[in-house]
Protein backbone atom coordinates (compact mmCIF):
# COMPACT_ATOMS: atom_id res chain seq x y z
CA UNK A 1 0.00 0.00 0.00
CA UNK A 2 1.39 3.50 -0.35
CA UNK A 3 -0.14 6.62 0.01
CA UNK A 4 1.95 9.78 1.08
CA UNK A 5 5.13 9.69 0.17
CA UNK A 6 6.92 10.71 3.18
CA UNK A 7 9.07 7.60 4.01
CA UNK A 8 12.17 7.62 2.26
CA UNK A 9 12.72 3.80 1.99
CA UNK A 10 16.46 2.29 1.91
CA UNK A 11 17.58 0.80 -1.42
CA UNK A 12 19.28 -2.71 -0.28
CA UNK A 13 22.12 -3.00 -3.00
CA UNK A 14 22.95 0.75 -2.16
CA UNK A 15 23.18 0.65 1.44
CA UNK A 16 25.27 -3.08 1.09
CA UNK A 17 27.84 -1.46 -0.73
CA UNK A 18 27.71 2.10 1.32
CA UNK A 19 28.20 -0.61 4.66
CA UNK A 20 31.12 -2.68 2.92
CA UNK A 21 33.20 0.64 1.68
CA UNK A 22 32.66 1.71 5.30
CA UNK A 23 33.45 -1.56 7.06
CA UNK A 24 36.58 -1.93 4.91
CA UNK A 25 37.90 1.40 5.57
CA UNK A 26 37.37 2.55 1.62
CA UNK A 27 34.17 5.19 2.97
CA UNK A 28 36.15 7.64 5.54
CA UNK A 29 33.57 7.77 8.47
CA UNK A 30 33.03 8.72 11.59
CA UNK A 31 30.37 7.35 13.61
CA UNK A 32 27.93 9.70 15.39
CA UNK A 33 24.68 9.18 18.14
CA UNK A 34 21.78 11.41 18.58
CA UNK A 35 19.23 11.52 21.34
CA UNK A 36 15.46 12.32 20.36
CA UNK A 37 15.74 15.78 19.39
CA UNK A 38 18.98 16.35 18.41
CA UNK A 39 20.00 17.71 15.09
CA UNK A 40 22.23 16.32 12.19
CA UNK A 41 22.54 19.73 10.72
CA UNK A 42 20.20 22.77 10.78
CA UNK A 43 18.81 25.35 8.47
CA UNK A 44 21.75 27.74 7.76
CA UNK A 45 24.65 25.51 8.11
CA UNK A 46 27.15 24.94 6.17
CA UNK A 47 27.32 21.21 5.32
CA UNK A 48 29.62 19.04 4.37
CA UNK A 49 28.97 15.90 5.15
CA UNK A 50 26.50 13.35 3.83
CA UNK A 51 25.14 10.99 7.12
CA UNK A 52 24.24 7.37 6.62
CA UNK A 53 21.32 6.23 8.75
CA UNK A 54 22.41 3.02 10.74
CA UNK A 55 19.36 3.32 12.98
CA UNK A 56 16.39 5.36 14.09
CA UNK A 57 14.64 7.76 12.38
CA UNK A 58 15.45 11.79 11.33
CA UNK A 59 12.89 14.00 10.39
CA UNK A 60 13.68 16.69 7.41
CA UNK A 61 12.11 19.69 7.77
CA UNK A 62 11.84 23.46 6.88
CA UNK A 63 10.69 26.48 8.68
CA UNK A 64 7.86 28.50 6.95
CA UNK A 65 7.66 32.48 7.62
CA UNK A 66 4.34 31.89 9.75
CA UNK A 67 6.19 30.27 12.30
CA UNK A 68 5.41 26.63 11.21
CA UNK A 69 7.33 23.96 10.32
CA UNK A 70 6.72 21.76 7.19
CA UNK A 71 8.12 17.82 7.00
CA UNK A 72 9.66 17.23 3.77
CA UNK A 73 10.77 13.20 4.62
CA UNK A 74 11.00 11.28 7.50
CA UNK A 75 14.66 9.36 6.73
CA UNK A 76 15.13 5.82 7.89
CA UNK A 77 18.31 3.33 8.71
CA UNK A 78 19.74 2.80 5.72
CA UNK A 79 18.88 5.85 4.10
CA UNK A 80 21.27 8.69 3.23
CA UNK A 81 20.85 12.26 4.01
CA UNK A 82 22.65 15.68 3.01
CA UNK A 83 23.94 15.99 -0.22
CA UNK A 84 24.74 20.14 -0.05
CA UNK A 85 28.32 19.42 0.07
CA UNK A 86 28.62 17.89 -3.43
CA UNK A 87 27.79 21.43 -4.63
CA UNK A 88 31.19 22.72 -6.62
CA UNK A 89 32.96 25.00 -4.17
CA UNK A 90 31.62 28.53 -5.81
CA UNK A 91 28.37 27.85 -5.56
CA UNK A 92 27.64 25.74 -2.31
CA UNK A 93 25.19 27.47 -0.25
CA UNK A 94 23.80 26.79 3.34
CA UNK A 95 21.49 24.12 3.97
CA UNK A 96 17.51 25.51 3.74
CA UNK A 97 16.23 22.37 5.33
CA UNK A 98 16.52 21.23 9.14
CA UNK A 99 17.16 17.38 10.24
CA UNK A 100 16.29 16.24 13.63
CA UNK A 101 16.32 13.09 15.07
CA UNK A 102 12.67 11.65 15.80
CA UNK A 103 13.77 8.76 17.86
CA UNK A 104 17.82 7.31 19.20
CA UNK A 105 19.71 7.87 15.78
CA UNK A 106 22.83 6.01 15.10
CA UNK A 107 24.94 7.39 11.93
CA UNK A 108 28.31 7.93 10.09
CA UNK A 109 28.95 10.86 8.72
CA UNK A 110 30.92 11.20 5.23
CA UNK A 111 33.15 13.59 4.37
CA UNK A 112 31.22 14.50 0.83
CA UNK A 113 34.41 15.48 -1.31
CA UNK A 114 35.49 11.95 -0.56
CA UNK A 115 32.46 10.37 -0.82
CA UNK A 116 32.61 11.88 -4.46
CA UNK A 117 35.31 10.88 -4.92
CA UNK A 118 34.14 7.37 -4.02
CA UNK A 119 31.33 7.52 -6.38
CA UNK A 120 33.28 8.89 -8.96
CA UNK A 121 35.82 5.66 -9.09
CA UNK A 122 33.12 2.64 -8.76
CA UNK A 123 30.20 2.51 -10.88
CA UNK A 124 27.88 0.63 -9.33
CA UNK A 125 27.25 2.60 -5.93
CA UNK A 126 26.98 5.61 -8.28
CA UNK A 127 24.36 3.97 -10.43
CA UNK A 128 22.53 2.79 -7.15
CA UNK A 129 22.76 6.53 -5.81
CA UNK A 130 21.44 8.30 -9.17
CA UNK A 131 18.63 5.63 -8.49
CA UNK A 132 18.13 6.66 -4.89
CA UNK A 133 18.15 10.32 -5.27
CA UNK A 134 15.49 10.07 -8.21
CA UNK A 135 13.21 8.54 -6.19
CA UNK A 136 13.40 11.26 -3.81
CA UNK A 137 12.71 14.21 -6.33
CA UNK A 138 9.93 11.65 -7.58
CA UNK A 139 8.39 11.46 -4.35
CA UNK A 140 8.20 15.21 -4.04
CA UNK A 141 6.74 15.81 -7.26
CA UNK A 142 4.14 12.62 -5.99
CA UNK A 143 3.55 15.13 -2.91
CA UNK A 144 3.39 18.44 -4.84
CA UNK A 145 0.43 16.77 -7.44
CA UNK A 146 -1.65 15.40 -4.45
CA UNK A 147 -1.25 18.76 -2.61
CA UNK A 148 -2.79 20.26 -5.04
CA UNK A 149 -5.58 18.10 -6.45
CA UNK A 150 -6.58 15.74 -3.31
CA UNK A 151 -8.62 17.56 0.00
CA UNK A 152 -7.03 17.97 3.10
CA UNK A 153 -9.10 15.12 4.78
CA UNK A 154 -8.35 12.71 1.99
CA UNK A 155 -4.89 13.40 2.10
CA UNK A 156 -5.28 12.97 6.03
CA UNK A 157 -6.60 9.54 5.71
CA UNK A 158 -3.77 8.52 3.47
CA UNK A 159 -1.67 10.08 5.69
CA UNK A 160 -2.89 7.98 8.55
CA UNK A 161 -2.88 4.75 6.58
CA UNK A 162 0.83 5.11 5.59
CA UNK A 163 1.99 6.19 9.57
CA UNK A 164 0.17 3.02 9.93
CA UNK A 165 2.17 0.83 7.74
CA UNK A 166 5.25 2.45 9.15
CA UNK A 167 4.54 1.58 12.31
CA UNK A 168 3.62 -2.12 11.88
CA UNK A 169 0.06 -1.20 12.83
CA UNK A 170 -2.54 -3.19 9.82
CA UNK A 171 -5.07 -4.07 12.15
CA UNK A 172 -7.71 -1.75 14.27
CA UNK A 173 -7.16 -0.37 16.93
CA UNK A 174 -3.71 1.02 15.58
CA UNK A 175 -1.91 4.07 17.35
CA UNK A 176 -0.61 6.80 15.24
CA UNK A 177 1.82 8.59 18.02
CA UNK A 178 1.27 12.02 17.10
CA UNK A 179 -0.71 15.35 17.69
CA UNK A 180 -2.39 17.48 15.48
CA UNK A 181 0.51 20.03 15.14
CA UNK A 182 3.10 17.00 14.22
CA UNK A 183 0.39 15.73 11.81
CA UNK A 184 0.10 19.30 10.58
CA UNK A 185 3.30 19.63 9.90
CA UNK A 186 3.87 16.25 7.99
CA UNK A 187 1.28 17.80 5.51
CA UNK A 188 1.82 21.29 5.57
CA UNK A 189 -1.19 22.62 6.27
CA UNK A 190 -2.72 24.58 9.59
CA UNK A 191 -3.07 22.59 12.38
CA UNK A 192 -6.76 23.75 12.31
CA UNK A 193 -7.52 21.97 8.90
CA UNK A 194 -6.20 18.86 10.74
CA UNK A 195 -8.63 19.31 13.73
CA UNK A 196 -11.44 19.45 11.59
CA UNK A 197 -9.97 16.34 9.46
CA UNK A 198 -10.42 14.53 12.93
CA UNK A 199 -13.91 15.62 13.86
CA UNK A 200 -15.01 14.17 10.50
CA UNK A 201 -13.10 11.30 10.38
CA UNK A 202 -14.47 10.75 14.29
CA UNK A 203 -18.20 11.29 13.36
CA UNK A 204 -17.68 8.22 10.08
CA UNK A 205 -16.23 6.40 13.29
CA UNK A 206 -12.74 5.80 11.98
CA UNK A 207 -10.71 7.02 14.65
CA UNK A 208 -10.92 7.98 17.97
CA UNK A 209 -8.42 10.77 20.26
CA UNK A 210 -6.06 9.19 22.94
CA UNK A 211 -3.92 11.56 24.66
CA UNK A 212 -1.26 12.77 22.53
CA UNK A 213 -2.17 10.25 19.14
CA UNK A 214 -4.52 8.96 17.33
CA UNK A 215 -5.77 5.21 17.25
CA UNK A 216 -7.75 4.10 13.64
CA UNK A 217 -10.65 1.80 14.55
CA UNK A 218 -11.56 1.24 11.17
CA UNK A 219 -9.26 0.72 8.59
CA UNK A 220 -11.63 0.25 5.56
CA UNK A 221 -13.56 3.50 5.96
CA UNK A 222 -10.99 5.04 6.30
CA UNK A 223 -9.50 3.48 2.89
CA UNK A 224 -12.94 4.71 1.36
CA UNK A 225 -11.95 8.59 2.57
CA UNK A 226 -8.83 7.97 0.86
CA UNK A 227 -9.75 6.59 -2.12
CA UNK A 228 -7.20 7.20 -5.04
CA UNK A 229 -4.95 8.32 -2.75
CA UNK A 230 -4.26 4.52 -1.81
CA UNK A 231 -2.95 1.35 -3.99
CA UNK A 232 -2.80 -1.61 -3.61
CA UNK A 233 0.27 -3.75 -4.10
Amino acid sequence: MEAISLFVQPKPLLSKIIERAVAENNLKAQPLTLNPGGYLFREGDDIRETFYLTRGLVRLYSDTSDGYTKTVFFHKAGTLIGFQGFRPELDRKPSILNAKATTKVEAFAIGAEHFGSYLKTHGDACYFMAQYLFEMLAMQTREAVNASIYPVLQRFSALLLTLAREFNSAQAPAIIPFGNEELAEMLGVHVNSITNSVVALRNTDCVERQRGALVITDFKKLKSIAESLIVEN
